[in-house]
């Protein structure tokens, strides 16, 4: 089975205006995967003038949250009502200076200019692009957007997740390790390890773990060892 980008991307619109099933998606509190981060990155560069940008930000908790520890955020997403309701939440956070939320199909040109960023967040959104043709597109505009020596966290899927692995196996997708949600049609891709460093090869990588935690999925409990990658430019 297969799906269209615009199917994609109206399931994911659909999500958004009513969470009903990642609803860690609809949370207010940072990913525990950015917050890591943010506490490696910094302790390598304390400088007060980072300039960031996320991509797939849904609601925006991740940017939100950098903002608030003063960085300048740029994030994007392709569904207008996260992206509505991100600028609302930023506002209610006192933080709307900081952080510019913008609609942005992330795998079409990106309306930044080249070796802006100091650092780059993929958090769990690459593996909702239904292609690999964009996939590869997002990925040369990380490149492009990082200035030199810029950071790119891919904080992802892996096929040692107990769910993800289950879903593979009952309700596999078309393309190598990636599934359509039995609930709501979506699109996910899952990476192995090989397959993030022939995707990453232009980068260097800096920092690779394996982030073993509980999730529950449908009343259920999975044990999840998702990716947690820092690249460099």
């Amino acid at each position: 089975m297969s799906i269209s980008h615009d199917k994609q991307k109206e399931l994911w619109e659909e999500e958004h205006k009513k969470p009903f099933v990642l609803l860690q998606m609809d949370q207010k509190d940072a990913s525990s995967g950015i917050q890591r981060f943010f506490s490696w990155l910094t302790a390598r560069n304390p400088s007060t003038n980072l300039a960031g940008i996320e991509m797939g930000c849904g609601k925006g908790r991740n940017s939100i949250w950098l903002a608030k520890q003063g960085v300048k955020m740029t994030a994007f997403d392709f569904s207008e009502n996260a992206i509505a309701e991100a600028k609302k939440r930023a506002k209610e956070s006192n933080v709307d200076k900081k952080v510019n939320f913008t609609v942005q199909d992330a795998t079409k040109q990106w309306h930044f200019d080249d070796g802006q960023f100091d650092f780059a967040i993929d958090c769990f959104a690459s593996t909702d692009i239904e292609s690999t043709e964009g996939r590869a597109f997002a990925r040369n505009e990380f490149y492009r957007v990082l200035k030199n020596e810029g950071f790119l966290l891919v904080y992802t899927l892996s096929t040692d997740d107990e769910f993800h692995k289950e879903m593979l196996e009952k309700h596999p997708a078309e393309e190598k390790n990636s599934f359509t949600h039995p609930t709501t049609g979506k699109f996910e891709k899952v990476f192995d390890r090989e397959e993030l460093l022939d995707f990453y090869k232009d980068f260097e990588w800096v920092e690779e773990q394996r982030v073993e935690k509980e999730t529950e999925f449908f009343e259920k409990k999975y044990q999840c060892k998702h990716f947690w990658l820092i690249l460099k430019k």
